[in-house]
């Protein structure tokens, strides 16, 4: 009993933190680095509108909530691609493995700007240089399924940004956990601290400068490095159910709502549901409020058993951003029987 409330003690903490830290009255709006950290991974939860705290069906759990990732009970592993906005992409690779002690899950995203023409005040038609913009997170998860309805997990990430040969990096943390209930449905709880840790300040060949001595009478040149400030990260709790509203031989329907309270940006809601026919297709949709541009979701996959492999599958989303168009996520995964 000792080692269950050793592990509850650290989710109980993280929401009394996470409580303290997005309660302020103070506006942080536009104020975190690495934003690529709340973009939504695998197309199976962006088909359901981002509402997948409390769910666990492939390796993208991970990107989530870490104490999803034992629910799983199988080697998993997923690749996805996210094509974003102005030709950028974001690609996401994952695989939890099961073990005698726990699941342990490694997973990273890779953010892209591909190549941008420089161009200066001076020089508008471009400088002739080429320059590009990147994010990087690494993550290496440890869950546990302590009960047979209760699980949690950590995850440590290494976080690096980097625009031009400017670049900043350090190290977060996720905590979560899974409770599944006895109401029917098997209505299941999740909730997740993410992105807990320190800051990103800048640095690299593009801060230094040359510097005219004020009041020279020669106009002296000296060489100088700006200094750029600290910049936190998107700190956010993250609280949803999901349940089996039908559950048949050839046809199953799921739904799932979350809610995300965050430092910079005010609440979040995500609803989503699932069907899937035959255990073959699941049609999925999914609704975001309250954001600026984000609305409706929706997606399709299709699983089959792939032999020595296990579960294949294979899922797509496109995301509605109004004004902005939609972007498409694609998804391949499989899950070891």
């Amino acid at each position: 009993m000792s080692h269950r409330l050793l592990w509850a003690v650290p989710v109980v903490l993280a929401g009394i933190l996470a409580g303290e830290a997005l309660g302020q009255d103070a506006s942080y709006h536009g104020t975190s680095a690495a934003n690529v950290l709340k973009l939504g991974l695998g197309a199976r939860a962006a088909g359901m509108g981002d509402s997948y705290i409390s769910m666990a069906e492939d390796a993208s759990c991970l990107s989530w909530n870490p104490g999803a990732a034992s629910r799983l009970g199988r080697p998993s592993l997923v690749f996805s691609h996210l094509q974003w906005f102005v030709e950028t992409s974001l690609s996401y690779a994952a695989v939890s493995i099961p073990l005698g002690f726990g699941t342990v899950g490694l997973d990273m995203a890779y953010f892209s700007s591909g190549d941008i023409q420089e161009t200066t005040l001076l020089e508008q038609d471009g400088t002739g240089r080429v320059v590009s913009a990147s994010d990087l997170v690494l993550g290496l998860t440890y869950s546990r399924q302590l009960t047979d309805r209760f699980s949690a997990g950590l995850k440590v990430k290494f976080i690096r940004e980097g625009l031009a040969s400017v670049e900043a990096s350090t190290i977060a943390f996720d905590v979560g956990s899974v409770f599944v209930t006895s109401f029917p449905g098997d209505v299941t709880l999740g909730m997740a601290l993410s992105n807990f840790g320190g800051t990103l300040r800048f640095d690299g060949r593009d801060l230094l400068v040359t510097q005219v001595v004020p009041g020279s009478p020669t106009g002296k040149q000296v060489p100088a490095v700006l200094e750029t400030a600290d910049w936190p990260l998107p700190l956010f709790f993250r609280f949803g159910l999901s349940a089996t509203l039908l559950s048949q031989e050839d046809l199953s329907i799921l739904a799932a709502y979350s809610i995300t309270d965050a430092r910079d940006y005010e609440a979040r809601h995500n609803l989503g549901t699932a069907i899937t026919i035959l255990k073959l297709l699941t049609l999925r949709g999914g609704y975001r409020f309250n954001y600026d541009e984000a609305t409706f979701s929706a997606g399709a996959g299709v699983a089959v058993d792939a032999s020595a492999l296990g579960r294949l599958s294979f899922d797509y989303a496109y995301m509605d951003y109004g004004d902005l168009k939609g972007v498409h996520q694609f998804s391949i995964s499989i899950l070891v029987e």
